[in-house]
């Protein structure tokens, strides 16, 4: 049996104890535990006795898996399967109610796309007794919340994953249940910030199947005992608005990626949510609001509050994710829309059309959902602070992804494309929207911030990823930013800290951090190695080279681009030697590519084929083997 040093409470808690060979290790560390002694086992007192400890004891508890919070350990676990527990006790036996009732609180504050609870009873059941409600439902949602937390009785939330990981893995077949359902939407929510994008969507499955079926159930009782289905509108609106969070998520987990989500909005018979303040106080509506209805026809889809914010970002999700589905597939095809001719090209009418749902689902909308023509701190004072960045983050980022080819589709790899580019869409001001939302994005998650409401969570840092590359884009071009040069590199360096405080909570941000500080040295690269007759602000040079780092869609290349690729690739490798050249050295200062090496450089790290392998693989290649700069500058 190998023996390590480690601490009593990592030794007692049969978790690995990570540390540098000085106390405190990480585990005491994070969970603030007191007199941290790194000790031999051998000269320790005897193990046995700790079968005797009551059972609530934290000093009791058995995590469920080898793995430590330790970043390391969290980032060798992305590339792997799950350890499976080694232990069945239950981690929730030694929590206080009050501890529990914090975390449903967490809950509600930092997942409100996810809002199917319903607080006034779950928090009664916890007060009354925390062990009567469903543990595994328990430690889902505190693999969520405890990386917001701060308590002594807490594991870390790898510890609550596993168990709930184990216990989903045989109840699953079992008969479906509103806490099983709900479950699997946090654990899938859990998967996904951790960089496991296929257990993600697997969970994410079996949690839509399961309400479905408990949805033809409530139907059926409705239609044979309408007395019973009445006295349970709680119930059924947990079902409804657990349903509205899967195809919530659903979207969320297709954003940069090129799976077809399984819920078609449009094509959904199930009501949507009620309001906050009926559900909250089992207010049963005269009316109720189906799909079909979200539109500007139907009077009480007008004006929606942030009470009915389910409804809101949820409809939002569903025009925002076939945006981001025409870009993918339509990348720079829009130059096609300046044709002269009479008939409408299809591809412009499809973009015309989700424009206009775009334009009609924010008119849906009260003015006091708008931001910034609301305040944050409004909400905030109310407790809706996160929802109204969340709806106003999915109308930016569907700005960002409708518009943003129409200005890269017309760049030119040899003239200012700003005073002889060929708008022909009616739209002069491509740019300034692009600009002003990418903005919006950050100075909305800063003032939340400041307001002691941050938003941490994977959507916020793909939406902040995206705005960064727009940002730095932003120091290329001041003349059109918002603010000039000082707003944009003010806002990039915003964004740049946003991302690294994301990476250290959720590891899918890792590589979208290691991504935006490449694209930062380039960026300076780019503006260091100028000529001085190129240094102008509007140099054409830099429009064409900068607008290729604001790409997306999948990863995948033309075959000839790839098989240059690839070539460049092994010829590079060959004089290399066993080092890896940072980016001063593999980028030669003075060649450029050709233009159409630049169109097709830059795609990111988590869409198609490297995204359904794991967020985490790694970036390292992607610069120096982009293809971007030319070996022999002689061809520029």
């Amino acid at each position: 049996m190998r023996l390590s040093i480690s601490c009593d409470a990592c030794r007692q808690a049969k978790v690995k104890c990570v540390h540098e060979g000085q106390p405190p290790c990480q585990r005491c560390s994070k969970s603030q535990i007191k007199n941290c002694s790194l000790t031999d086992p051998r000269a320790s007192k005897p193990r046995a006795r700790r079968n005797t400890a009551p059972i609530k004891s934290p000093k009791k508890r058995k995590a469920s898996s080898d793995v430590s919070p330790g970043p390391e350990i969290a980032k060798g676990r992305v590339s792997g399967n799950p350890l499976e527990p080694r232990c069945t006790e239950n981690p929730m036996l030694a929590l206080s109610p009050a501890v529990v009732v914090n975390a449903v609180e967490t809950y509600r504050k930092k997942f409100p796309i996810t809002n199917f609870l319903h607080y006034p009873t779950l928090i009664s059941d916890i007060s009354s007794d925390v062990h009567s409600v469903d543990s595994v439902f328990i430690a889902s949602l505190l693999s969520l919340c405890v990386r917001f937390m701060t308590s002594e009785e807490l594991e870390a939330e790898e510890v609550y994953a596993d168990y709930a990981r184990k216990h989903l893995a045989h109840r699953v077949l079992e008969a479906p249940s509103l806490y099983l359902a709900q479950s699997l939407v946090m654990i899938s929510f859990y998967e996904w910030g951790t960089g496991r994008p296929y257990q993600a969507w697997m969970y994410s499955g079996m949690a839509t199947y399961m309400i479905q079926s408990l949805l033809k159930m409530s139907d059926d009782s409705m239609e044979h005992n309408p007395q019973e289905f009445h006295a349970s509108q709680t119930q059924y609106e947990q079902l409804v608005r657990t349903y509205w969070c899967c195809f919530a998520q659903d979207c969320e987990l297709s954003s940069g990626a090129r799976q077809h989500f399984a819920l078609s909005f449009s094509q959904i018979s199930v009501p949507l949510p009620i309001s906050d303040r009926d559900f909250t106080f089992n207010h049963t509506p005269a009316h109720r609001l189906m799909p079909a209805d979200m539109n500007k026809n139907c009077l009480l889809a007008n004006g929606l509050t942030i009470e009915h914010g389910l409804t809101i970002v949820t409809r939002g999700f569903d025009i925002f994710i076939r945006i981001l589905r025409f870009a993918n597939e339509h990348r720079r095809s829009l130059v096609s829309l300046s044709s002269n001719g009479s008939v409408t090209p299809p591809l412009l009418v499809n973009w015309q059309r989700l424009k206009e749902e775009l334009d009609e689902w924010r008119s849906l909308q009260d003015i006091t959902v708008h931001y910034p023509a609301t305040s944050v701190q409004t909400h905030v004072a109310l407790g809706y602070g996160e929802l109204f960045a969340y709806i106003n983050l999915v109308h930016c980022m569907s700005i960002l992804f409708l518009h943003r080819d129409r200005f890269l589709s017309n760049l030119k790899p040899h003239s200012d494309v700003f005073h002889e580019m060929n708008d022909a869409q009616g739209e002069p001001h491509t740019i300034e929207q692009l600009f002003k939302a990418a903005q919006q994005i950050g100075t909305i998650l800063t003032a939340l911030d400041a307001s002691g409401a941050p938003v941490m969570s994977p959507y916020s840092g793909f939406s902040v990823f995206v705005a960064a590359h727009i940002n730095m884009y932003g120091t290329i071009v001041p003349h059109r930013y918002p603010g000039g040069l000082e707003r944009a590199e003010e806002e990039k360096g915003r964004n740049l800290v946003y991302l690294e405080r994301l990476s250290k909570l959720w590891p899918v941000g890792r590589s979208w951090w290691r991504t935006v500080q490449d694209a930062n040295r380039f960026y300076e690269t780019v503006k260091s190695t100028q000529t001085h007759a190129e240094s102008e602000i509007h140099s054409p040079r830099g429009f064409a080279l900068a607008g290729t780092l604001d790409e997306y869609g999948d990863i995948r290349s033309r075959p000839s681009a790839r098989a240059a690729t690839a070539e460049s690739r092994d010829t590079h490798s060959s004089h290399a030697g066993a080092s890896s050249p940072g980016l001063e050295t593999s980028f030669p200062r003075d060649a450029v590519a050709g233009h159409e090496i630049e169109t097709d450089m830059f795609q990111w790290p988590f869409i198609d084929g490297s995204w359904s392998l794991g967020f985490d693989a790694g970036l390292d290649g992607l610069w120096s083997n982009s293809g971007l700069f030319d070996p022999n500058p002689s061809l520029r």
